[in-house]
Order: C-alpha cells, then sequence, then structure tokens
C-alpha cells in the first residue's frame, strides 16, 4: 500500500506527487513561453493559435500557484525524510535556502504574471473558457513592474531547479 505522508527516510505519494507535477508544469510553463512570444498571431502551432498559448499559460500559471500552497501546507503537515549523509552541513544549508527560493519562485512567478495580465488590461480566461474578474484594473505602470519581476523570477527559478537537481544528483 503506498505511503501517503512522509516518513524519516522517503517522501510520501502526496508529496511526490505535487513535487513532480508542479515541475512538469513549470517545464509546460516555459515551453509554453517561448512558443508564444515568438508564434506569430496569424500563424497557429499544434492547432493552437499565439492566444490560445497565451490562455493556457495563464491558466496552468494559477493552477501552479494552487498546487505550491497545497505543497507548503502538505510540507507542514507532515515530516520531512533525513538528509541524505552525503551531504555537509553546507550544502544542506544551501539546499534548504534553494527550497525556500523555489517557493519564492513557485508563488512570485504566477502572482506576477497575474498582476501583470490583469494591470495589462489583458485579463485571464481560466482554460479559455472562463473570464477572470480583473480586481486591479488597468495600471501601466503596475503591469510594467510586474512583467519584470516575472521575467526575472523565471529565469531565476531556472538556477534554482539547476541547484536543486544538483544537489539531489549529489
Amino acid at each position: 500500500m503506498p505511503m501517503l505522508k512522509n516518513s524519516a527516510t522517503q517522501y510520501g505519494t502526496v508529496a511526490r506527487f505535487l513535487h513532480w507535477a508542479v515541475f512538469l508544469l513549470f517545464v509546460f510553463q516555459y515551453v509554453s513561453a517561448n512558443i508564444m512570444t515568438n508564434l506569430a498571431r496569424d500563424k497557429t502551432l499544434f492547432g493552437l493559435t499565439q492566444g490560445h498559448y497565451y490562455d493556457w499559460h495563464k491558466s496552468i500559471g494559477l493552477t501552479v500557484l494552487g498546487l505550491a500552497v497545497l505543497r507548503w501546507l502538505w510540507r507542514k503537515m507532515t515530516v520531512l525524510p533525513d538528509w541524505a549523509p552525503t551531504l555537509s552541513q553546507a550544502e544542506r544549508v544551501i539546499s534548504h535556502r534553494n527550497e525556500m527560493l523555489l517557493y519564492g519562485c513557485m508563488v512570485l512567478l504566477p502572482v506576477s504574471g497575474y498582476v501583470f495580465v490583469m494591470a495589462g488590461g489583458f485579463g485571464v480566461k481560466l482554460f479559455g473558457l472562463h473570464p477572470l474578474p480583473n480586481p486591479i484594473g488597468k495600471q501601466e505602470s503596475l503591469a510594467a513592474l510586474a512583467l519584470v519581476t516575472h521575467i526575472v523570477f523565471g529565469y531565476a527559478a531556472v538556477v534554482f531547479i539547476a541547484w536543486h537537481v544538483g544537489l539531489g544528483l549529489k
């Protein structure tokens, strides 16, 4: 029977599911971001227009935010496995700080993206079906700040993911 909660020796099914779901959605986000920013408005890729990619990118971003919150709550409700004995104390500190930076990216990327599209007047049509209300209103300077934040943390997340993988392989 699968172990739902973590133990001292391993992560449980829920933690592993949330980890890999967020990772796969991050990969989708990077792919869709590259497609939507490079695909001409009048072109399609895999039968989808630029607008479809934007809708999916925004919707998946909000999904990532929800999963990140669930992941953080689950982390608080269960024990964490013991550190790998091969990691030095310094590597453990770096790993822990890097995890916190990744959690920050899991929140800041979708929030800054949401603020950008709402303040920019673009809106969110959730999975192409349901337009979300805009509680922010059009504010160009806020949209510009949110876009820069979104881009910077997007690149930062790649670095933090690489560190995470590198330490995980040690």
